[in-house]
């Protein structure tokens, strides 16, 4: 699923919009109690995490729930012109995939 604004995200570490690839997967309002549960770990935490060592520029965000497992896929932009899209698992922030696309 595409997150369509990050207005909330960036600032309280919570995702506020999204539209919904298909019907299996979470909307805003189930992703927003999992981070309020803390089933998995706020935006902001993970972009804190990874923007140092892979770009400030965001360019894209989907959150992902596939076999039980909620992942964030971001896609920076480097200072270089080069896109590194990161897999990360939602709950502990860890690094699950990278890849650079040139």
């Amino acid at each position: 699923m595409k997150i369509v604004s990050l207005f909330l995200a960036l600032v309280a570490g919570t995702i506020s919009g999204i539209a919904a690839a298909d019907d299996d997967d979470p909307g805003f309002e189930q992703i927003r109690e999992w981070v309020r549960s803390g089933r998995i770990l706020p935006l902001q935490q993970i972009l804190d995490r990874y923007r140092p060592r892979y770009g400030d520029r965001l360019l894209d965000l989907e959150v992902e729930h596939e076999d039980g497992v909620i992942v964030y896929e971001l896609e920076f932009l480097q200072e270089d012109g080069r896109v590194v899209e990161l897999e990360v698992d939602a709950r502990d922030g860890r690094l699950l995939k990278r890849e650079i696309e040139d």
